[in-house]
């Protein structure tokens, strides 16, 4: 089975919908449109069969942009949604950090968000078909909770995602190599048109070094 994270497209600015880091009224930009389009493309010959979404709004978009493309269904799943944040709170710790803070109601631990993610890659996990080739619409957080989870010890890890980085895991359960194969982290689709972005498009990135 093969999970494709992909981080939501460009979006309006957190500071442009008020204090809340976490609320629904974050919207792509135009550049952001363009960026989910040009992820539809890549997509397009990796034979999916499954397109999962985030409910926030801003990764709904873009996995609207990607069912259009390649005729899929979208399945929203807000197990995908970021770590919930929603605080005016200025001392609350980043999430990462929130492990053993106290914390206001309605605002999620990272142990919290780790059970989330867990539960949502258990019932992926259910059926390992190896023809199963699903793309998952979500947010920078669910990337490291996933590599934690994935690399077990329970050590602090934060990855660069960009907006629309692709992220390829394979889960080949038995193998003797290792259960889990990531194939490539932080690919962005290079732009359909040429711009002065177009030489780093397409260029796969770990913590910001190319590989």
């Amino acid at each position: 089975m093969h999970i494709f994270l992909m981080r939501h497209a460009e979006d309006t600015p957190r500071n442009s919908v008020g204090p809340r880091c976490d609320g629904d009224m974050r919207l792509l930009t135009s550049v952001g449109r363009r960026q989910a389009a040009d992820a539809a493309r890549w997509f397009a010959s990796r034979r999916i069969t499954e397109l999962r979404t985030s409910s926030l709004t801003r990764a709904r978009q873009c996995a609207d942009v990607l069912a259009g493309a390649l005729g899929l269904p979208v399945q929203e799943d807000p197990r995908l949604n970021e770590i919930v944040s929603e605080s005016g709170d200025r001392g609350l710790p980043p999430p990462r950090e929130r492990r053993n803070s106290r914390h206001p109601r309605g605002v999620e631990s990272w142990d919290e968000f780790l059970g989330r993610v867990a539960r949502c890659l258990s019932d992926l996990c259910r059926e390992p078909a190896a023809e199963r080739r699903i793309v998952l619409v979500t947010h920078s957080g669910f990337f490291d909770a996933m590599h934690e989870l994935i690399g077990g010890g329970g050590k602090r890890m934060e990855l660069q995602v960009e907006h629309v980085g692709i992220t390829h895991w394979q889960y080949r359960p038995g193998c003797p190599a290792g259960t889990w194969l990531l194939h490539r982290h932080n690919l962005t689709p290079a732009p359909s048109a040429p711009s002065s972005s177009a030489a780093s498009g397409g260029v796969a990135r770990i913590d910001g070094a190319q590989t």
